[in-house]
């Protein structure tokens, strides 16, 4: 139980110290120094999440996992130029200021560096929770723990973005973290990873596809 406790609580202080420069930032005219800097810091708090476990993780490396990483990680930067060339830019989305500040719409390839690394790491704290906070319990009531743990670290995000977004994400992020939790404890982490970097890129796009917002 102390161990429990220990690592929840290594957990939430290693997450306070990867996200204090990244959280609420919209990332405008950054410099690609202050992008290396948080993407490396991501890394880093990754590593001291999983270095002293390693032998712990169970992650599964075949064809069908390292090719759909590879694919979803060149898509992932290729993106910017794909989406300019097909899509239009929603000037009228960023017009709005109610509350629509996310980033990740703009597809710059600055901000989508320091977001790439930062999806790795969530997926680093889904290896840590399943494979070391939450291991010995029986599959149904790690995914359970997991769900509940999952949800509440999105909920943190009420003091980041605005309110619609965070609860969005919230409700969002549970049957998420059921289908991540059994696959990333069977060792497809690879695979989640590649999902969750895919689903922001169409959950964004689709801005850029949408005559209403593509008004100048």
């Amino acid at each position: 139980m102390i161990t429990t406790i220990f690592n929840f609580l290594f957990l939430l202080v290693v997450l306070g110290i990867a996200n204090i420069a990244y959280k609420g930032k919209t990332f405008d005219n950054t410099s690609w120094n202050r992008i290396l800097m948080l993407s490396s810091w991501f890394i880093i708090c990754g590593f001291i999440l999983l270095g002293f476990n390693y032998q712990r993780l169970f992650i599964t490396f075949n064809y069908l996992t390292v090719s759909a990483f590879s694919i979803s990680t060149l898509a992932w930067f290729l993106f910017p130029k794909v989406i300019r060339h097909y899509g239009k830019y929603p000037h009228s989305y960023f017009q709005d200021k109610t509350g629509n500040t996310r980033f990740m719409v703009k597809f710059e390839l600055p901000s989508m560096t320091v977001k790439y690394f930062e999806v790795l790491f969530q997926q680093s704290t889904f290896l840590f929770l399943l494979f070391v906070a939450l291991s010995g319990l029986q599959v149904s009531t790690t995914i359970f723990i997991f769900t509940v743990v999952v949800a509440i670290i999105h909920l943190g995000n009420l003091f980041f973005m605005d309110r619609k977004w965070a609860l969005f994400y919230t409700l969002l992020s549970i049957p998420m973290a059921v289908g991540f939790g059994y696959l990333i404890s069977q060792g497809l982490v690879l695979l989640t990873a590649s999902m969750h970097l895919v689903f922001y890129l169409a959950f964004n796009a689709r801005y850029w596809f949408d005559n209403k917002y593509s008004g100048s």
